[in-house]
């Protein structure tokens, strides 16, 4: 048997979004260290840029005031100052003593009124620089109190708004995420409460019959008994279903990758799915070759596979052939990937249901979850361990063929063959 190639879904991606670490991780308080210093450099830079931008303004007033003050002295001194000693001789009365008090006091009031100048420019670019910083007080109150509507400064803060805004808009954004997520958990609380409900109910009641009819036909008996088995099963998977909310979404998940052939890991798993799919009349089928040498966590990926072939064969259409295809594909810059496509024929998935069904908590009456009544946590949690081991999954679905595609890398880049 050859091995097929990706037959739908991205080819294998060159590089995946940074995960979250567990808390406290050296690499946790390495990106702290590292946003820490961006904003120590960001916050030196900015006030530089202010310091600059006052002192370049205030340079240029003064260089302004001292020009114009020197032209209009100049001025005086070649047109005035006949006129001028002329009106200070007459207000000393004709006293020449007086009169030469007069114009010795002439330049150290000229130079009286330049020093003030001086003073009032500095004194205005002073008041100007902290104006600057209330400006940025105010804007991060605004930012802070989530006041509506952008944060506006000054053009030589341009940069600063345009961060400030960005944190703004961040923030919004955060608050409907958590919005959103926190009605989610209300609405899986209110689903695993009704799902809960029905089989305890079932329970209690066959239990009941048999506790209250002791000369019930054995057969009767037993068919209660197996009922009662059955919705027991499906109450204790409703109870995994809280603990796996608590292990994936508190707790980083931990990976001991090992090598193992993926096209027996492969069979194994859909033998799990033969009762099922010979109850709806489906057919299983492995594309892949004989022998594949993977590494990855066979456990964790164990839970992937299972989840998706779980969700095709749960929305596939009975008497179609649901496809669980493996192989190891290169990727453009030469990056091994492991690939595994599950592949099946029913209902079509929306484009909008594409964009959020690897979410957690997603549920939706026309969208596909990990089982049907389920908390929407199967292909979540999938793409966690995908992710966890530095790859993706991905789905497509058109004209009712579905497919979801996992991409796991096996190393670091390969030369191409020349």
């Amino acid at each position: 048997m050859t091995t097929n190639g990706p037959t739908s879904g991205p080819m294998p991606p060159t590089a995946q979004p940074a995960q979250p670490a567990a808390f406290g991780s050296p690499s946790q308080r390495k990106d702290g260290c590292a946003d820490g210093f961006a904003l120590s450099s960001r916050a030196t830079a900015t006030r530089s840029r202010l310091a600059g931008t006052v002192f370049r303004r205030t340079v240029l007033q003064l260089a302004l005031f001292a020009g114009s003050f020197a032209l209009l002295l100049g001025v005086f001194l070649l047109f005035f100052t006949q006129i001028v000693g002329n009106a200070l001789y007459a207000l000393s009365g004709y006293d020449w003593s007086a009169y030469s008090v007069l114009l010795a006091l002439f330049w150290p009031l000229v130079i009286a009124c330049f020093v003030a100048g001086v003073l009032l420019i500095v004194r205005a670019g002073i008041h100007r620089a902290f104006g600057y910083y209330g400006l940025l007080l105010d804007s991060v109150e605004q930012v802070l109190s989530k006041q509506e509507g952008p944060v506006v400064l000054p053009p030589e803060l341009a940069e600063t708004s345009a961060a400030l805004n960005a944190i703004k808009l961040e923030n919004e954004r955060s608050e409907r995420a958590a919005h959103a997520a926190e009605q989610r958990k209300n609405e899986l609380v209110v689903y695993l409460a009704h799902d809960i409900k029905t089989p305890l109910t079932s329970i209690v009641g066959y239990l009941t019959l048999l506790d209250e009819s002791p000369d019930l036909p054995v057969e009767t008996r037993a068919r209660y008994a197996h009922i009662t088995l059955e919705k027991a099963y499906r109450l204790e998977e409703l109870l995994d279903e809280f603990f796996e909310i608590t292990r994936y979404n508190l707790s980083s998940i931990p990976l001991e990758r090992s090598r193992f052939d993926a096209a027996l890991f492969c069979r194994q798993v859909i033998e799990e799915f033969y009762p099922v799919a010979e109850a709806r009349g489906l057919e299983l089928a492995f594309e892949g070759p004989d022998e594949l040498a993977v590494l990855a966590d066979a456990k964790r990926m164990s839970r992937v596979v299972n989840n998706v072939l779980k969700n095709a064969v749960a929305y596939a259409d009975p008497d179609t052939r649901v496809v669980l295809r493996t192989s190891v594909v290169p990727s453009a810059d030469g990056t091994p990937w492991w690939e595994v496509t599950v592949t099946d024929t029913g209902r079509e998935v929306s484009p909008h249901h594409l964009e959020h069904i690897f979410e957690r908590f997603y549920r939706a009456d026309d969208a596909r979850t990990a089982e049907e009544g389920g908390a929407g946590l199967g292909l979540a949690i999938a793409r966690e361990i995908a992710r966890a081991h530095g790859g993706d999954i991905y789905a497509a679905s058109a004209q009712g063929v579905t497919s979801f595609t996992v991409w796991i890398p096996q190393g670091p880049a390969t030369p191409a063959a020349g």
